[in-house]
């Protein structure tokens, strides 16, 4: 006797393997059966419950292990917008800038650095820990399962402050202690942000030092690298050589060439840096988000010498007339020594898309050229006006990719599938935040046939899951958790777009959290059935 029956449906299992036209039969939480057709096949088995497909495909729950959730767990409303597109897992803490830990003393300063990224934080929800962090989430009704990267970033901060320079003796113990803990209390994997601030002040021989907790451990080391443009494959060549010294597992996130300059050689040769480093023997995947535009903090466009400090610091040069003279100056040419996305992009390929101030809302989707135009001002002078105006709170839209490229990291055999949505207040967010896996199975399966669908479900689940030792994800297979996709392929539909990003995915008919439905004949049900996935615990 099951639970529930999923009955004539078009398994597509998650391995990669060709569909097949079968049922699913699940128990407390878990698949206990993989019933292939045949005739008489379905004759003796009973179930409190039977749900007729009719031929849909039947997947497993989509996994994102890109995401920027950390505060929107706690926030009415989390997980509609993910579960609308079929996904059953996330985690977040990616690039380094997780919420935690951040100590009573740095927590503003840190929760302030990251509100473009990740929202705002609702109060009483303790961080000065990976545990008291993972705690609070334990106590959430949460919708969907949570898996939560621990991210150095955050850690330097936690413990330095966003100051420039080298750590001192008592620093470095202190990140130690920080990893240790997260490391000893679930966190899926470590991640680095090292275009971001503080990390960016590391050199490659800091990194090695002050990552030693996770030598020789196992743990996946995620990272946004240093830069993904005119620096892109000494970068990439930086962290192979920090995970080779570690002895762990590389994943590096979004990967992708930066400015029209750099395009198509620049990926083909990144390509071949992975697959040399798989070929001397270390573990290395990567990910790929299915849009051309990317998403941060649009003090991004900054040298690190105008970070120091963090948000006070920022402002301080952006409202000293000879520092802006000077950054002008420095954004106008292009260098190899941080990522220049100004002289790489272009300010009309910039977009603020969160702004917080009344009388700068109207601007919110513009590109800061065209802001520059209504305001009839410089460009370089708009954009420092206005992340001083909005105390640095901008999060941006940056156009900085190639299709071509896209489509060449999807196919590759060792990428899967994320979104890096950011969840900032307001505004007008990325459309992947809602469109990212509906685009896929749309664009990329259905119309352009860049992927057949059995690799693109095993990208967004089976390879994913994988990476993050998540072992009971990932597949329909006996003893795997219940997390389940019911789907028409021709009513697979996504309309975000930059200009109208807030449109939830289509045509997922059933999503099934650990055996329980969340969407039934495509509309949410109120359940709270996901968990937090910790390592060692079902993500082993």
């Amino acid at each position: 006797m099951f639970d529930l029956l999923i009955k004539n449906g078009v398994i597509v299992d998650g391995s990669g393997r060709p569909a097949f036209p079968g049922s699913v039969g699940i128990l407390g939480g878990k698949i206990t059966a993989v019933i292939p057709e045949k005739e008489d096949s379905l004759k003796e088995v009973r179930a409190e419950r039977v749900i007729d497909v009719k031929g849909k495909y039947v997947t497993p729950g989509f996994i994102d292990i890109h995401r920027h959730a950390d505060a929107a767990v706690f926030r009415e409303g989390f997980g509609e917008l993910e579960l609308r597109q079929g996904l059953t897992t996330i985690v977040n803490g990616n690039c380094g800038l997780s919420v935690v830990p951040s100590p009573k003393e740095r927590r503003q300063e840190i929760l302030g650095f990251l509100a473009p990224i990740v929202g705002n934080m609702p109060a009483g929800v303790p961080l000065h820990s990976f545990r008291s962090y993972i705690n609070a989430a334990k106590e959430q009704k949460l919708p969907l399962n949570v898996g939560m990267l621990i991210g150095n970033g955050t850690v330097r901060a936690a413990a330095a402050g966003y100051r420039s320079g080298s750590l001192t003796d008592g620093e470095m113990r202190q990140v130690h202690r920080y990893l240790e803990a997260a490391l000893s209390d679930g966190a899926l994997g470590v991640s680095l942000g090292i275009v971001y601030a503080p990390e960016y002040n590391y050199s490659t021989e800091e990194f090695k030092k002050v990552l030693e907790p996770m030598r020789n451990s196992g743990v996946q080391l995620f990272t946004h690298i240093r830069g993904e443009g005119d620096n892109f494959h000494a970068s990439l060549r930086e962290v192979v050589e920090i995970a080779r010294y570690l002895e762990v597992p590389l994943h590096v996130s979004h990967l992708k060439c930066v400015g029209q300059r750099n395009w198509g050689h620049g990926i083909a040769k990144a390509l071949d840096i992975l697959d040399e480093a798989r070929e001397s023997g270390l573990a290395v995947s990567c990910d790929v988000y299915p849009y051309t535009a990317g998403s941060t903090q649009l003090i991004q466009i900054l040298p690190p010498a105008y970070l120091e400090g963090g948000v006070p610091g920022i402002l301080k040069r952006l409202t000293d007339p000879a520092m802006r003279e000077k950054l002008t100056d420095i954004l106008q040419k292009p260098g190899v020594d941080f990522e220049n996305l100004v002289n790489l992009v272009g300010w009309e390929n910039i977009r603020m898309t969160t702004l917080n101030q009344e009388h700068n809302r109207e601007y919110s989707g513009k590109s800061v050229a065209e802001i520059a135009r209504l305001k009839g001002m410089d460009p370089y002078a708009c954009a420092y006006d206005m992340l001083v105006e909005e105390n640095c709170e901008i999060s941006m839209v940056d156009f900085i990719a190639s299709e071509d490229d896209v489509r060449k990291v999807m196919r590759y055999p060792y990428s899967n599938i994320i979104s890096d949505s950011v969840y900032p207040a307001g505004g007008i967010p990325h459309p992947r935040l809602y469109g990212t896996f509906p685009r896929v199975l749309e664009k990329y399966v259905k119309e352009e046939k860049v992927l057949d669908l059995e690799t693109a479900v095993k990208k967004m689940t089976s390879v994913p899951a994988a990476v993050c030792k998540l072992t009971t994800k990932g597949l329909i297979r006996e003893g795997m958790d219940a997390d389940l996709v019911v789907f028409d392929l021709e009513r697979i539909h996504t309309g975000a777009d930059y200009d109208e990003p807030k449109k939830p995915g289509e045509g997922f008919s059933y999503v099934f959290v650990n055996g329980e439905p969340a969407v039934v004949r495509d509309q949410i049900q109120k359940q709270s059935s996901g968990r937090v996935l910790l390592n060692g615990e079902g993500a082993r």
